[in-house]
């Protein structure tokens, strides 16, 4: 997801995996898509926090912190095209964070993995993870190999 905004207020509609929020920068539509608002309970009146990729219409939420300060991550399928399967970005950061590393950056979506960088150890490794969420290989990188974050 590109364009990222941040936004908190409170609920003052909930219209299934969609809600409306009003906040500070007026009233915005948030969409959790069916997937990611199985769980999540939001009614009219809440205090929530977002970000997520701006649309035209809505904003596509990613991330979700909830008034009990609980935050929901919500993967949304990204797809490299006809033939392609769906791979989901979290996926391969919540792999890359579980082994133990620092994860910088967004992951890079290849046809059949994400690269993502991230630190262990105080070592920067370039991480290969394939759309499963299984890490492929991982390796140290130089000082002139490192992405910017």
């Amino acid at each position: 997801m590109t364009d990222m905004h941040d936004a908190t207020g409170t609920v003052w509609a909930v219209f299934g995996h969609r809600f409306a929020l009003d906040g500070a920068g007026g009233r915005i539509l948030a969409d959790l898509g069916p997937k990611g608002a199985a769980g999540i309970t939001l009614a009219v009146g809440d205090r929530v926090s977002l970000r997520g990729s701006r649309k035209p219409s809505a904003i596509k939420v990613a991330s979700l912190t909830l008034a009990d300060g609980s935050t929901r991550t919500i993967d949304w399928p990204e797809t490299a095209g006809p033939g392609h399967p769906p791979a989901y970005p979290a996926l391969a950061i919540r792999a890359a964070e579980a082994a133990g590393y620092a994860v910088s950056g967004r992951p890079e979506r290849k046809p059949k993995h994400f690269e993502l960088v991230g630190s262990k150890d105080g070592v920067d490794h370039a991480i290969h993870v394939a759309l499963d969420g299984r890490i492929r290989k991982a390796e140290a990188l130089g000082a002139a190999e490192r992405r910017p974050a």
